[in-house]
């Protein structure tokens, strides 16, 4: 952040972290206390909010946890006033809280669909909205947690790819309008993170050709290399690797990545633990040859 300390003298920047129980949520706020920054922690679950904030405490920060299901509109006005009651006006807001649905979408239930959505990119308008007065107010920051997704959809991953993709754009307009205001925009696109949301992916993935290269990065790393671009001021944070080639490779021929999907398709899908159509469906532009 640009400062540890808010305008009121002697009281600590106040950080809102969604999905701060775990994985790249947990990184982040970790980092964010190490600097002096009191974090809330936020999320569905009581156990792994309290099990962070009391991590954090111990090593002499400041954490609350409020376990809040942010899709219901009235539990996230009670969670900004309490904040604002409890530990004073926000500065950051960061947006980490999703839902990874996997498989075919003629599989999904429509109550996966619509949690999805709401959860990946509903709540970070509406929260953001929310938010914005003391974020103004404070000269603030917002982060919000994109994915190679955002710029690279995934078969079997369609849910997900959209919403993030929708994240990537939301983010990018709003940084415009927030700048103006004083309000500055991050964000991140991390690699595939260790986080219990691909665990069970991360297993299946070792049981694939060559699965067993396939080594997730450390959130508490991911949530490091974030923070330090929010204190650089940066618009956006990437990483290198495979997943970065593959971004490059999408910009630069899209229609070469769509080939190299749908060939690997049946991979992904065992990774995911989802079941592919038997029937083979060419893609409507010819350019769908299974390359197995």
């Amino acid at each position: 952040m640009s400062g540890t300390t808010a305008p009121q003298a002697g009281r600590p920047a106040v950080a809102l972290v969604t999905g701060g129980g775990t994985g790249i949520g947990r990184g982040i706020a970790l980092a964010l206390a190490q600097r002096g920054t009191a974090v809330v922690l936020v999320g569905r679950r009581r156990e792994p909010l309290t099990a962070v904030a009391q991590e954090v405490r111990a090593n002499g920060g400041h954490a609350l946890a409020l376990p809040t299901d942010l899709t219901d509109a009235a539990a996230r006005q009670l969670l900004v006033e309490r904040v604002r009651n409890e530990l004073g006006p926000l500065h950051l807001l960061v947006h980490n809280a999703a839902l990874l649905s996997s498989g075919p979408l003629s599989a999904q239930p429509l109550a996966t669909v619509e949690a999805t959505i709401a959860t990946n990119l509903t709540v970070p308008i509406a929260l953001t909205q929310l938010c914005l007065p003391d974020l103004v107010a404070q000269q603030g920051q917002v982060v919000l947690v994109g994915s190679t997704t955002s710029f690279v959809p995934l078969p079997y991953l369609a849910l997900y790819s959209a919403t993030k993709a929708g994240l990537h754009s939301f983010g990018n307009a709003l940084r415009h309008e927030l700048k103006p205001l004083g309000v500055h925009l991050l964000i991140a696109y991390p690699p595939t993170t260790a986080t219990p949301m691909i665990a069970a992916m991360r297993a299946r993935a070792r049981q694939q050709p060559g699965g067993r290269f396939f080594q997730p990065a450390r959130p508490e790393a991911v949530g490091e290399r974030i923070v330090q671009a929010l204190i650089a001021g940066k618009a956006a944070c990437h990483w290198g690797g495979g997943e970065a080639l593959l971004r490059l490779a999408y910009h630069v021929a899209p229609q070469w990545v769509d080939r190299l999907l749908y060939g690997q398709r049946r991979r992904l899908a065992a990774m995911l633990g989802a079941t592919v159509p038997s029937a083979a469906v060419p893609m409507a532009n010819g350019d769908g040859d299974d390359l197995r």
